[in-house]
C-alpha cells in the first residue's frame, strides 16, 4: 500500500455534502485516515472544490452557513499535500492530449498520481466519482478507481 493517494474533487465534495455515493466517500476517507495516507492534490484543487461549493449556493442546494461549514471542514482536513510543479502541468497536458480529455483539471489529478509514483516508486491510487473519466481510462490507467465501485467491506 502506498503512503499516498489522490482524490478527485468529485469525491471530496461527497464527503462533506450528502450526494449519491456519499457513504462510499466516507468509507474511502475512513480507510485513508486509518492507513495514515497522505492525500496529494494539484495545487488548484482547493479552488475547484470551493467553486463546486459556490455553485451549490447559487443553485440553492446549500445555505451560506452550510457552505461556510463545508469550506471550513475541507480546509481543515488533515493530511493534504498540494503539488505545484512544472512537471505536473506538462504531464497533465500530455495526458489530456493522449486520452483526448476535455479538461486539464482531470488530467492534473492523473499527473499528480503519476508524479508521486515517479518520485517514490509507489503506486498512487486516484479515486474519482466521474464515471465518464473512469470509463475513458478503463484498462489504460490501472491506478484509477471509480468511487461507485468501492467495496463497502472497507468499512
Amino acid at each position: 500500500m502506498s503512503r499516498y493517494i489522490c482524490v478527485d474533487s468529485s469525491v471530496f465534495v461527497k464527503l462533506f455534502i450528502e450526494e449519491d455515493d456519499s457513504h462510499k466517500a466516507k468509507v474511502l476517507f475512513h480507510k485513508i485516515i486509518e492507513d495514515d495516507q497522505i492525500i496529494v492534490l494539484p495545487a488548484f484543487a482547493w479552488a475547484e472544490i470551493g467553486s463546486i461549493i459556490r455553485k451549490k449556493i447559487r443553485r440553492n442546494e446549500l445555505s451560506l452557513r452550510e457552505a461556510d461549514e463545508t469550506w471550513s471542514a475541507f480546509r481543515h482536513f488533515p493530511g493534504i499535500l498540494y503539488l505545484e510543479e512544472e512537471t505536473i502541468a506538462d504531464r497533465a497536458w500530455k495526458i489530456s492530449r493522449y486520452f483526448d480529455l476535455p479538461t486539464l483539471y482531470d488530467a492534473a489529478f492523473l499527473a499528480v498520481s503519476e508524479e508521486i509514483q515517479w518520485k517514490t516508486g509507489e503506486t498512487c491510487e486516484f479515486w474519482t466519482a466521474d464515471e465518464r473519466l473512469a470509463q475513458d481510462l478503463k484498462g489504460k490507467k490501472d491506478y484509477v478507481s471509480l468511487l461507485k465501485e468501492i467495496g463497502l467491506d472497507r468499512e
